[in-house]
């Protein structure tokens, strides 16, 4: 077993969000990373754990299709190919979800009791809450592989959802060979960079990773009239 098969197997989740991820709008999850504290691997002697608080913010989850992915940029030639095999099983135009997050971490403490009492008393603290919080016991060293492994099975968990409501407002059907989701964000970041609110690079890069800047070269030209 390597290390990141031991950090993902020694992941607990012990309190789930109330909610899943939503389908049209920002999601933010208030987490408790609580491991043992760092001179424990040293073997020195104490009965503490570590705290590590802060918040991950997932995006709203947006429309894209294979085709997509394979020319946005950031990606390696293995991953291209990846890409282009499953483009080929799926279809060209198949939408899919792409989830992105951001993670920031507040603060950390240190207090007293393993890491099994102390998370288990967080539990018990915020169970009734209604906010969005997870309490996770993790491993020290590799915290944030830990909450990489909860963001991604709450991912997985909340998938079916998000992907079955906006089959059911219609948003993933083709509109002349693009989801409609796709354009109604781009009328929004159109409408957006008419007002000054985003730049026309940030617009133009969207049109081009589609590939319908000629559509919209019009609206585009007219920014700058």
């Amino acid at each position: 077993m390597n290390l990141f098969e031991m950090v993902i197997k020694s992941t607990k989740v012990l309190l789930k969000p109330k909610n899943l991820l939503s389908t049209y709008k920002q999601t933010k999850i208030r987490y408790h990373i609580v491991t043992e504290p760092s001179y424990k691997e040293m073997q020195f002697e104490g009965n503490d754990s570590v705290i590590r608080h802060g918040v991950v913010t997932a995006q709203t989850p947006m429309v894209v299709t294979p085709d997509f992915l394979y020319r946005t940029s950031g990606f390696g030639d293995d991953a291209k190919e990846y890409i282009r095999e499953l483009t080929k099983m799926l279809g060209k135009k198949e939408p899919a979800l792409l989830y992105t997050y951001k993670n920031e971490s507040t603060d950390m403490e240190i207090v007293a009791g393993n890491p099994m009492e102390v998370s288990e008393r967080i539990k018990k603290r915020l169970v009734n809450n209604n906010a969005n919080h997870t309490v996770i016991r993790g491993v020290n060293a590799l915290w944030d592989v830990s909450l990489l492994k909860f963001i991604f099975d709450y991912t997985r968990e909340s998938a079916n959802n998000n992907f079955n409501d906006l089959s059911k407002s219609g948003l993933l059907e083709d509109q002349n060979g693009v989801p409609v989701a796709v354009r109604k964000r781009i009328q929004g970041l159109i409408n957006e960079a008419k007002k000054g609110n985003i730049r026309a690079t940030d617009l133009h890069k969207e049109l081009d990773e589609w590939g319908l800047f000629k559509e919209y070269e019009d609206e585009f030209l007219s920014l700058f009239r």
